[in-house]
């Protein structure tokens, strides 16, 4: 029971850090991605901190089964070298005993992942999604340069001398051809930038409007005190957009018609088995090989290899079953079958050791 609880604790903390630590540069990675968009759609450093976090349980759920199994390759690579699992052997322990708290973190892990991927993911990567749509689609189009023709659509070209807050401007000039029938130059000495529910407007103070037709000819001139313009992009439905598959939970991507939601359905269901699978793999390794020592580099590039490839196999069964539906099953066979040989493996050891201490008992 001591050995046990000294091996849990050990991969369990261990997995922590590490999932911590990947977390982290994976983290580091997608932010980039988000600054431009923050830079260019004038966004505050909360919007950055709040977007850049929202996808983060997507990312949970895809390193959790990477981290457990780097976590098991660490600690026995630690224990080995301590000469701990020398104790372990000299102390009578089964390969059932050795594998049994890793089991454990493994059950933990799977039941984390897999409420992390029936309720959180859908709810985060959504609001991750609508956030990221309402900055491109309401502040892009509001976030001016001074001293540069800013095209904020096309045929609406906006030139600023300067801008004294973030929605207070001084010396606009608008270039609207918009209607193909003629062209509308405004001066302003002041504008303001309001959020409407229909999109951002100008509010413009003490300027001129000049409306003239392709010809060049003027149609219509007058001054103005307060002048109002929609600057927001023409849409014919502003609020829909297209719903990412991490945006819907399983039960709807199993409901849908369309094969892409299933297959993702069925990939999401697949994934958590990830958890027992890669760090089972690692154990049974360190468990194949007497000596240690000198295989410890072949049995960690081994075990590397063989978990990178069954991702690669769980990721590419999206292709084939797309192509193939009736061969949906291939997502549960990918990570299950290395679990039941592990099982067996472990099996079949436990054997060789009872018949070895009968022999040895009969011997005596």
């Amino acid at each position: 029971m001591i050995l046990q609880n000294y091996i849990f604790k050990n991969i369990l903390i261990t997995s922590i850090n590490v999932t911590i630590i990947l977390l982290s540069m994976v983290w580091l990675v997608q932010s980039l991605r988000q600054i431009d968009l923050i830079i260019e759609n004038g966004a505050s450093l909360f919007d950055f901190i709040y977007i850049s976090i929202l996808p983060a349980p997507l990312w949970i759920m895809m390193i959790i089964p990477m981290s457990t199994l780097f976590s098991v390759l660490l600690i026995f690579n630690k224990f080995t070298n301590d000469k701990e699992t020398l104790m372990f052997q000299l102390s009578g322990a089964s390969i059932f005993q050795i594998i049994k708290p890793i089991f454990l973190v493994c059950i933990l892990n799977f039941l984390i992942v897999t409420i992390i991927n029936f309720y959180v993911i859908p709810k985060s990567y959504g609001e991750f999604k609508s956030k990221q749509f309402e900055l491109r689609n309401n502040i892009s189009h509001i976030f001016l340069r001074e001293g540069v023709f800013n095209d904020l659509q096309k045929g609406l070209t906006i030139l600023i001398d300067k801008r004294t807050s973030k929605f207070d401007l001084e010396g606009i000039f608008i270039y609207d051809t918009r209607n193909n029938k003629k062209e509308i130059d405004i001066f302003a000495k002041n504008g303001k930038i309001l959020l409407s529910s229909s999109g951002p407007v100008f509010q413009l103070l003490n300027g001129s409007r000049r409306e003239t037709d392709k010809n060049g000819s003027v149609i219509n001139e007058l001054s103005f005190k307060n002048y109002t313009i929609n600057i927001s992009k023409k849409q014919t439905d502003p609020e829909f957009r297209w719903l990412d598959a991490n945006e819907k939970s399983i039960f709807q991507l199993l409901n849908e018609n369309e094969l892409n939601s299933k297959v993702e359905a069925h990939f999401r269901l697949a994934y958590p088995l990830l958890t027992f699978t890669l760090p089972l793999i690692a154990i049974i390794g360190f468990l194949s090989f007497k000596n240690l020592n000198r295989n410890l580099v072949y049995i960690i590039s081994a075990s590397l290899m063989i978990a990178f490839l069954i991702q690669i196999l769980l990721v590419s069964a999206r292709s084939f079953t797309i192509n193939n539906p009736s061969i949906w099953f291939i997502f549960y066979l990918v990570p299950t079958i290395p679990i039941l040989l592990s099982f067996l493996f472990v099996f079949f050891q436990s054997k060789i050791s009872s018949s070895k201490f009968l022999a040895k008992n009969n011997v005596s």
